[in-house]
């Protein structure tokens, strides 16, 4: 079960760095990897409910996006910015959770790319420490949301648009839904796996129902199918 960090001292820190200050620091460093995917590769270790605490995650994180060279103080201080904003966005209610994704100005083919590396991210970070939580509490099994959702995030990581889609707003209604999906589903997740004796209770209190129609998610599979351009 997920435990905030003692050393994560509550802040003001009310979002996630803005992803282009977090390209340009990975530009810094030598990394050819996307912001999104190292802010799902955290969002994974924290929704299966095994977190890194802050002083992990910082070498955790230059680990993975393999810099050539370690992060100066600086630099540390913007991947602590994305691990204590994500850390209190799911401890305080979960639904303000924030995907580190491009803004909208920039192209939809790039910001599509961001979807698809953020899942990359999110399952290698829920299967590393899933593999941890397994170890520590036995096997464990999920509900069907949750490996519709895994299932999903694995179809979504392969995404691309098809070069003959020209319809923008077409293109730009299917990113926000993916983007949505995504965000819910990552809730989902974290809320089953850290809050599952409250969950229990809520059931036995005939409670469920609301709380399930809080986090429903809908799956994005449509918009692999043929009617849709984006595969």
């Amino acid at each position: 079960m997920f435990e905030p960090d003692p050393s994560n001292e509550k802040s003001e820190l009310a979002s996630m760095p803005d992803f282009d200050e977090v390209a340009d620091l990975f530009w810094r460093l030598g990394v050819m990897q996307s912001p999104s995917q190292l802010q799902g590769y955290l969002i994974g270790q924290l929704a299966v409910g095994n977190a890194p605490t802050l002083e992990q995650w910082l070498p955790q994180a230059a680990a993975y996006i393999d810099s050539v060279e370690p992060p100066n103080s600086d630099e540390n201080q913007l991947l602590a910015q994305i691990y204590q904003v994500a850390c209190s966005q799911l401890t305080e209610g979960a639904m303000g959770l924030q995907l580190l994704l491009p803004d909208d100005v920039v192209e939809i083919t790039q910001r599509t790319d961001s979807l698809g590396t953020w899942c990359k991210g999110f399952l290698t970070g829920f299967a590393m420490a899933g593999k941890e939580v397994q170890q520590q509490k036995g096997q464990r099994q999920y509900s069907k949301d949750v490996s519709e959702a895994l299932s999903d995030m694995g179809a979504i990581s392969q995404v691309v648009l098809a070069d003959e889609d020209n319809d923008e707003q077409q293109r730009e209604q299917n990113f926000f839904e993916i983007a949505e999906y995504l965000r819910l589903a990552a809730i989902t997740i974290f809320l089953e796996c850290n809050h599952e004796s409250d969950v229990t209770k809520e059931s036995e209190s005939g409670d469920a129902e609301g709380q399930e129609a809080d986090t429903a998610v809908s799956s994005p599979a449509s918009l692999f199918g043929s009617g849709k351009k984006l595969h």
